[in-house]
């Protein structure tokens, strides 16, 4: 377990957590002290994320959820309150979207999950979220964007429109709600190699146009990712929000 426990006794919920970025946050929330929520509609891979987690001496629980229907994510907010004594974090990081597609490839029902699983479920996690965070007064939400939502790559139409609108409802938030005592951040991975992105490196083209902007030579991995959500999660940005840390091994200043 390691030295530091920023997130003592706080209950903490990690949508997308069976694996990849996900299952790095979770595993990191809870060695420093949270009590995790691992929510996934991937069933048997949140129930391996948890193993990790309490074979690491942690506290979590598994939570099958499908991030796009408002009934599911409710009980999941609210599961997570009854089981830990509130909900101090939300880390929204599940996503979905197509590869190699233009607007005009992109088909409807691909935009439609894209959207809804990458910026609906956003929407969602907040909405159900934000009551319990004030009546506690206050608490902190992560959202995980993309460097896609900021600059343009080949071929990704709806999942770039997500993203965007994920950062853009991260400022929405954090403006309606500071007073409230809730900050609202978030995170921007570049090409960060998960099983969610095997496709993208199996993609040489895609591929190649990534890494010849990547100033550090080399993709990231989760745990990148993960130590700038805990970050954005604790005391140490206390005075931060509505912002989106950008982490991509030097991708967009290329």
């Amino acid at each position: 377990m390691a030295s530091r426990r920023r997130f003592e006794e706080r209950s903490v919920i990690v949508t997308g957590a069976a694996s990849g970025i996900g299952r790095e946050t979770a595993v990191r929330f809870a060695r420093e002290g949270a009590l995790v929520t691992v929510a996934d509609i991937d069933e048997e891979g949140a129930r391996q994320t948890v193993e990790a987690i309490t074979a690491d001496g942690g506290v979590a629980r598994a939570c099958r959820t499908d991030v796009t229907d408002p009934d599911a994510v409710q009980a999941m907010v609210d599961g997570a309150a009854e089981a830990y004594g509130g909900l101090h974090v939300l880390h929204n990081n599940a996503y979905w979207a197509p590869l190699g597609r233009t607007v005009a490839d992109t088909t409807l029902p691909e935009w439609d999950r894209t959207i809804d699983t990458t910026l609906k479920s956003v929407f969602l996690g907040c909405k159900y979220a934000i009551p319990h965070m004030v009546a506690a007064g206050g608490g902190v939400i992560v959202n995980t964007a993309s460097t896609a939502g900021l600059v343009a790559t080949p071929s990704f139409a709806a999942y770039m429109a997500a993203k965007g609108g994920v950062i853009a409802l991260t400022r929405s938030i954090a403006f309606d709600y500071g007073k409230e005592g809730i900050r609202c951040n978030a995170v921007a991975p570049g090409l960060t190699r998960t099983p969610a992105t095997d496709p993208v490196f199996r993609d040489q083209e895609r591929l190649d146009f990534l890494t010849d902007r990547l100033l550090l030579g080399y993709a990231g991995e989760p745990k990148d990712i993960a130590e700038a959500a805990l970050y954005l999660a604790g005391d140490e940005s206390r005075f931060m929000t509505g912002q989106t840390i950008v982490v991509d091994g030097g991708r967009l200043i290329a």
